[in-house]
């Protein structure tokens, strides 16, 4: 008896060994959001970095046996799509069409916000192009969500039909079953877990009068109470507008860089550009040259409620914006600490570097003179204060 014990014991660690270090395969997950409105108008080095991302993922798509998909929003109005590509095979053996959406994607005039997703298919159908991101339209919006992870299509049921009482929202809004039936049928096979995320996000999104923040608090918090697990609800969703990321803890990873956000679910390691993890149950929204950050996003309950808000970091303008000689602006923190101040050119080059410290919640005025090695141009101010970044555009002139 003692034996057996020892031997279940000792199976157990090596199961557990051999998943640290081979990791469960699951859905990979990439998104950009141009600080400057289009992808094509992102610097050269911004594009670089972007193609670099791109090739990893091409590489990561070898064992995601069941297809690839981009997806590209114009920057300019958030109901329109200016592409989206899909496939049943993985991009390596798709690689053509894989690099000439990515060209389309990146010297597009209009794009501004970008998706991608390799699929490696955990319920539903296999034998169809990649439906990620899945697309809903309302309220003149064209919503996206793409899902790594997988959630119990039951419970996903119980929560969109109130428990099987109220079939409304599914009938009108039947998720797709691929010419395998009815939903309510034998179609149910080919359902898949991520489009049910979607379209319970959206019914609680027109539930909370058309707000998306509103939306995914409340059906993530469903969701999670209902025993879901946030490291099998690892999501980008976006509007057009904004890319919002959410998960288990260091299930996506986001770099900010002098022109754009970058999301993946496994980024390039040897790039020398640091990727943070986004901390369990968090949500982060990328907009406007900027990103928030949304704690603990998820009510539990039975217990107090939370009251959720973003964390706020504040730049002011620049001013003089053209300047000459020197150039100043204000930074506020909800923490006191030390922030690294970096100044980009428009190529992605560091053109200088320092550090000052601030005082909680005070305002702070800083100041930069350019010294004489540098030259007429546009440059980028860059804020970085532990998990709080934010930059905006300057324009020297001698």
């Amino acid at each position: 008896m003692i034996f057996y014990r020892i031997f279940f014991y000792s199976l157990c660690a090596l199961f557990c060994f051999y998943f640290a270090i081979h990791p469960i395969k699951a859905c990979k997950l990439w998104a950009v959001s141009s600080k400057t409105n289009t992808l094509s108008s992102i610097s050269s080095g911004g594009l670089e970095e972007i193609d670099t991302q791109l090739t990893s993922f091409f590489h990561q798509s070898e064992t995601m046996m069941d297809g690839w998909s981009l997806l590209g929003y114009s920057g300019l109005a958030s109901d329109s799509l200016t592409l989206l590509k899909r496939s049943n095979i993985p991009a390596r053996q798709d690689s053509a069409l894989y690099w000439s959406t990515v060209e389309l994607l990146l010297n597009d005039s209009a794009t501004g916000i970008a998706l991608g997703h390799l699929r490696l298919a955990s319920s539903g159908t296999n034998a169809i192009p990649n439906p990620h991101p899945w697309i809903f339209y309302i309220n003149g919006k064209t919503f996206s969500l793409m899902h790594n992870g997988t959630v119990d299509k039951n419970i996903l049921y119980n929560l969109l039909t109130n428990n099987g009482n109220d079939l409304s929202w599914l009938d009108s809004n039947p998720p797709q079953t691929f010419d395998g039936g009815e939903w309510s049928g034998g179609g149910w096979g080919n359902v898949i877990d991520s489009e049910l995320i979607l379209l319970l996000v959206m019914q609680h999104y027109n539930l909370n009068g058309g707000d998306l923040i509103s939306g995914l608090q409340s059906s993530l918090s469903r969701l999670i109470n209902a025993g879901v697990s946030s490291s099998q609800l690892n999501m980008i969703v976006s509007d057009g507008e904004a890319l919002y990321a959410f998960g288990g803890s260091e299930r996506l990873f986001f770099a900010e860089f002098v022109d754009h956000f970058s999301i993946m679910t496994t980024p390039n390691q040897f790039n020398n550009h640091y990727w943070n993890g986004i901390q369990n149950q968090e949500l982060l929204k990328f907009s406007n040259g900027e990103y928030l950050r949304y704690p603990n996003f998820v009510s539990i309950e039975n217990e107090e409620e939370i009251i959720f808000y973003p964390e706020y970091f504040s730049m002011g303008a620049a001013f003089p914006n053209p300047f000459n000689g020197s150039v100043s602006f204000s930074i506020k923190s909800p923490k006191s600490g030390s922030v690294q101040i970096s100044i980009f050119s428009i190529n992605g080059r560091l053109v200088n570097q320092f550090k000052t410290s601030v005082i909680e919640n005070s305002n702070k005025v800083i100041n930069w003179h350019p010294d004489n090695s540098v030259s007429t141009g546009t440059y980028f101010i860059s804020v970085n204060s532990d998990k709080f970044k934010q930059s905006q555009k300057i324009s020297f002139i001698k």
